[in-house]
Order: structure tokens, then C-alpha cells, then sequence
């Protein structure tokens, strides 16, 4: 089990990008008190808050509307209290049409995203999504 923030990370981004529902392997990455909250955007018009089963309820949802995710890593940065700020690009193509998402279509969004870590695993995660137009 990885405990250097990166490559938990690491960890974590590949099963997000396999779009796993593999309950202990989320659990070797993320604390079991971890919340995910993905502010305001044009999917979600209020913040989301998600707990360690709501991020895999989450996950399971993607699965059945999104093929071939991408997430892309442009920048990273560890700050001296040991939180990390990563920039990057997930793009997924849509199986079914879904409100203006249409079948085929690739949607995609710019990332920002603040991870904090408590135990060796992600703890707090705050999602800054910046969705292209559908």
C-alpha cells in the first residue's frame, strides 16, 4: 500500500481512470472519513459533498455513462504542510444520451484539485471542475 502522497495519488487516479468500484482498493488510498467536495459547475449547480460510499456510488454512475476516461496531469504541486494541488484535463466519452450529452459525444473538463491526507491516504479533497460547453 502506497503512503507518499504521489503515489497515492497515483494509485487513486488509475483506479478513478479504470473506473473501478473495488471497495479495497479505494480503501488502501482513501481514509475511511475522507469527503470529497466538488464545488459548483455546470453539472452540478451547487457543491457536492461525497463520503467514502457516495464516491463510489459516484464512480458507479460514471461507469454506466462514460467510456474511456482520460485524466491528464499538466501540474502538480506539494505544498510544505503536505497538501497537494494537482492541475489537469479528464475527458470520457458519453455511451448514452444524458441530458445534453449526447451519445458519442467527448466531454471533457479542466481540473484543479486539492487533496489533503491524514494516515498515509487522501482525507479531504476539494474538486474545482471547469466543464467545456455540451
Amino acid at each position: 500500500m502506497p503512503t507518499e502522497p504521489l503515489a497515492v495519488l497515483q494509485a487513486y487516479f488509475d483506479l478513478v481512470q479504470a473506473f473501478s468500484v473495488d471497495t479495497a482498493a479505494y480503501a488502501a488510498v482513501l481514509h475511511p472519513e475522507v469527503e470529497q467536495l466538488e464545488y459548483a459547475n455546470d453539472l452540478n449547480k451547487q457543491p457536492v459533498s461525497r463520503s467514502f460510499d457516495e464516491i463510489l456510488t459516484n464512480l458507479r454512475a460514471g461507469r454506466e455513462l462514460l467510456l474511456d476516461p482520460s485524466f491528464i496531469v499538466h501540474h502538480t504541486h506539494v505544498g510544505s504542510t503536505g497538501t497537494v494541488v494537482v492541475e489537469g484535463r479528464w475527458e470520457a466519452t458519453v455511451l448514452h444520451d444524458a441530458g445534453p450529452a449526447v451519445r458519442g459525444q467527448r466531454v471533457a473538463s479542466e481540473l484543479c484539485l486539492v487533496f489533503e491526507f491524514k494516515d498515509g491516504k487522501i482525507y479531504r479533497q476539494r474538486r474545482y471542475p471547469c466543464y467545456e460547453p455540451l
